[in-house]
């Protein structure tokens, strides 16, 4: 982690793109293509000099798309979004597009649509507002022609502010695309400092991915399914992050300081995504549990929870199903692959979603598709016959319930399915976690447990109970009280 030890800034992008290229292997990275990253007070208010810069040496007046979603945003008493509107409005015309309905909005098609005929003929784009604004404005430019694109990110909710991918809803299943690289990220933390707590608690469980997501990610690439794995995101990204139990003291109660860190970690995430060239990096098991829930929510008609708090306390339970792991590997338990028909599984998991049967088609190509990569490897279980050496290769990457879990509890992030929303029962919860590896092309920890035969209902009940008792353990050591 050498490389990037002597950046004290990650707004300082020359120097995080000179570290990238000083370390392993550059050549298999994916370019950064942000331009400009500004975390500080008040950073909202440059958003016209930005589009200026992006701009130049154009002399007529610009038409710039400003998207929006219907959240009101405040910015002390103000209204950010009509404040940056009238800023805009000083050099540029503004065409101004709100989307979706107050806390109701999806990158689903009719958004998208929506926002490419808003961008359809403008010279710039610039996005007010949350992670789901972002994520369609970065789709919408990108089929503009790739306009100048300038987000001004409001909360430290998610990652995806700074990468160059978008997480879609299709077919009622949630995918994740390429999009673009905006050209400029303006983080005003005087804004995000006020944000909903639960906003910025949100981003606080998505970034506890950082520590269970790259174990899969190398997985994969020791199975032989994966040949993304790179050791330069991952330690681009460990080394911003530090350590969240320590920092993330005072988040929960909306303090300034964790809050300021919480959006640089975030930031570095999404360029180490972007760089990577896959979300594997920063995707494993924890965010395939909260695609799930998104999935049954949307189907369902109930609220679509906050991504990264889902994130976080499936994050517990990614950790525990690497201490699953290990423990069966050493107590040798004998391997005995299901003869279950994984297709008629898949169908059935998903038809509590879809009795239709669309969404399991859709999950099922995905999961044949992983399924016939593994087929084509040479004895991928043979990973289990060593499980010091598997547990070595890991090093930092070993995922460890109790830390995450302790991280949560002290900053006042959700730590468990109870606080969630009311409509995530233990039974929906466990569904969510014993069929979370159907719903994608991404092989994790769990496919090699199910590989093994060691994913029955006693098997998932076991991991569950792993993550309870960490998050006793976190709520002890941390003096927190259920």
């Amino acid at each position: 982690m050498g490389a990037f030890s002597a950046i004290s800034d990650p707004t300082d992008l020359d120097a995080v793109r000179a570290a990238i290229a000083d370390a392993e292997r550059p050549g298999a990275l994916v370019a950064l293509g942000l331009r400009t990253l500004v975390i500080e007070p008040g950073a909202a208010s440059q958003a016209p000099a930005r589009v200026r810069e992006l701009l130049a040496p154009r002399g007529d007046r610009a038409t710039v798309a400003l998207l929006v979603d219907r959240t009101v945003i405040r910015s002390g008493a103000e209204d950010l979004k009509a404040d940056v509107r009238a800023l805009l409005e000083r050099e540029f015309d503004v065409v101004e597009t709100a989307l979706g309905e107050p806390g109701h909005l999806h990158v689903d098609d009719e958004a998208l649509d929506a926002a490419t005929a808003a961008t359809d003929g403008v010279d710039a784009v610039v996005s007010v507002g949350s992670g789901t604004i972002s994520d369609i404005a970065k789709v919408a430019s990108a089929r503009a022609g790739g306009v100048p694109l300038v987000i001004v990110q409001t909360a430290a909710s998610v990652d995806g502010f700074t990468d160059n991918v978008s997480v879609v809803l299709r077919a009622g299943a949630k995918r994740t695309i390429d999009s673009r690289w905006p050209d400029v990220v303006l983080a005003d933390t005087t804004v995000i400092a006020t944000a909903p707590v639960e906003l910025n608690a949100s981003g606080f469980g998505e970034l506890q991915s950082l520590f269970t997501a790259p174990a899969d990610w190398w997985l994969a690439s020791q199975i032989g399914t994966d040949a993304t794995f790179h050791t330069t995101p991952r330690d681009l990204l460990l080394e911003f992050a530090g350590d969240p139990s320590e920092w993330g003291v005072g988040l929960g109660r909306g303090d300034a300081r964790p809050v300021e860190q919480l959006t640089r970690v975030l930031a570095i995430r999404g360029i180490g995504t972007g760089i990577s060239g896959s979300t594997a990096c920063l995707s494993g098991v924890e965010h395939l549990v909260s695609h799930m829930l998104d999935m049954y929510a949307v189907a369902r008609g109930h609220e679509v929870g906050l991504h990264g708090a889902q994130v976080g306390v499936a994050s517990v339970i990614a950790a525990s199903a690497w201490d699953h792991l290990f423990e069966l590997a050493r107590s040798g338990r004998a391997i005995e692959p299901s003869s279950e028909d994984d297709e008629r599984r898949v169908r059935d998991a998903f038809a509590v979603c879809d009795p239709s049967g669309a969404l399991g088609g859709e999950c099922w190509r995905d999961y044949s598709a992983k399924r016939d990569a593994w087929a084509a490897v040479d004895d991928p279980l043979a990973l289990l016959a060593d499980p010091d050496t598997l547990e070595a290769g890991l090093g930092a990457m070993r995922p460890d319930s109790e830390k995450i879990a302790r991280a949560l509890a002290v900053a006042g992030a959700p730590l468990t399915r109870d606080d969630l929303g009311a409509w995530i029962t233990a039974d929906i919860w466990r569904w969510a976690v014993a069929n979370c590896l159907f719903m994608r092309n991404r092989v994790t920890v769990i496919d090699l447990l199910h590989a093994a035969g060691w994913w029955t209902d006693a098997d998932v009940d076991a991991v569950l109970d792993r993550a309870a008792a960490a998050v006793r353990a976190a709520r002890e050591a941390a003096g927190v009280t259920a």
